[in-house]
């Protein structure tokens, strides 16, 4: 249970947090709003992209035709669903994304029942979030054999480079104003105050 609030992202969100409130203990309210402002919904959209991995066996693979839509249209949906190392399981969606560049879903697919046929131990990389609210499935991104994979990945290291430099520059671009507005709120005269 630790190891799921030691994440990436719960780590980001808490130095948020820490952020705002530097900032707000320096007379500067409206920029520590600014910073939970900006921040929370660059948070939210960060971690739903961020690829996490599970090490488990797949248990099952299915296809689903989808609802028709207004023009009447459907398409096959293909979930994989996975049981991990500490035996909770896992339901995933296999689809196309533009924001991994992932066009090989029937590859991954294939990959998953094959997985399932031999009863072997695979490493997934999925990203997004489960609601059973709004039905809505994490997605894989890939599978590999268990181990050292995927964390390596070309993907993954450009996803985590991108993420350091976005990350750098809200906290160094928020401290940065911090600083400004404090060096100007001090260097500014006492207003009403008479020199003679």
């Amino acid at each position: 249970m630790l190891q799921a609030w030691m994440s990436y992202g719960f780590i980001v969100l808490l130095a948020i947090g820490v952020l705002a409130y530097i900032l707000w203990r320096r007379r500067g309210v409206l920029l520590a709003l600014a910073a939970i402002v900006v921040g929370l919904p660059l948070w939210f959209v960060w971690e739903y992209a961020r690829p996490t991995w599970t090490t488990g066996v797949v248990t099952g693979t299915e296809v689903r035709r989808s609802e028709a839509d207004a023009q009447g249209n459907t398409s096959d949906i293909r979930y994989v669903y996975i049981r991990n190392q500490s035996d909770r399981g896992l339901e995933l969606v296999n689809e196309d994304s533009w924001w991994w560049l992932k066009r090989n879903s029937e590859r991954v697919f294939n990959d998953a029942k094959t997985a399932e046929l031999r009863k072997s131990e695979v490493t997934v990389m999925w990203n997004r979030w489960r609601s059973t609210l709004f039905s809505f499935y994490p997605n894989v991104i890939a599978i590999g054999s268990a181990g050292y994979w995927p964390f390596w990945s070309f993907r993954v290291v450009v996803f985590y480079g991108l993420s350091v430099l976005l990350w750098l520059g809200y906290f160094v671009g928020f401290m940065r104003l911090g600083r400004w507005g404090a060096s100007s709120a001090a260097s500014s005269p006492v207003q009403g105050s008479d020199p003679a």
